[in-house]
């Protein structure tokens, strides 16, 4: 594993440590392995969903219940509640949230215009 996936699997690690309900990172199948020591280093839990031949999904947390809210996000966000799901898994602020939702860019891929 090269050392700025390490790193950026570390800092994941920290932030989680910290507060952070949960991090995804995609990795090659071949430094799983190498992951999954890290985190266990820290104390944390893990979840992997294999995407492909090659890839991997990593979600890093620490609180068991997140697992269950890890398995039930949605994959393709579409409405204004899967958005906001998303946000708090991933530590958001409400702030952050509402101004994401209520952005010009946002609001304008929700109406559909565009296509």
């Amino acid at each position: 594993m090269n050392n700025i996936l390490k790193e950026k699997i570390y800092n994941y690690c920290y932030q989680i440590k910290t507060g952070k309900p949960v991090a995804n990172i995609a990795v090659q199948n071949r430094y799983v392995d190498e992951a999954k020591q890290i985190i266990n280093e820290n104390k944390l839990r893990y979840f992997i969903e294999f995407l492909s031949v090659n890839w991997a999904s990593l979600w890093i947390y620490k609180k068991d219940f997140m697992l269950e809210v890890i398995k039930a996000l949605p994959d393709n966000p579409k409405t204004i509640y899967d958005h906001r799901v998303l946000g708090k898994a991933f530590g958001y602020s409400n702030e952050a949230i509402e101004d994401f939702l209520t952005s010009s860019k946002r609001s304008t891929i929700a109406l559909g215009a565009g296509r």
